[in-house]
């Protein structure tokens, strides 16, 4: 079960990192007010991403001490 949410929030982030993008207005690139939405999307894949990270690098080194 476990496994299956973890499948779901990543699918569920990348595909709110791809609405990120494709909704940021490139002509008003650093306007809080015109792109949060895509800066929120933004910064939730990179959170994500640094806590995925440092769940493998913690996964490998329980790998290593068997």
């Amino acid at each position: 079960m476990n496994k299956k949410i973890e499948k779901i929030t990543t699918y569920l982030v990348l595909l709110l990192l791809v609405y990120g993008i494709y909704q940021l207005d490139i002509d008003q690139l650093w306007s809080i007010q015109v792109n949060w939405f895509s800066f929120l999307a933004f910064l939730i894949f990179f959170c994500y991403l640094i806590f995925s990270l440092k769940k493998a690098a913690k996964q490998q080194d329980l790998q290593k001490g068997k």
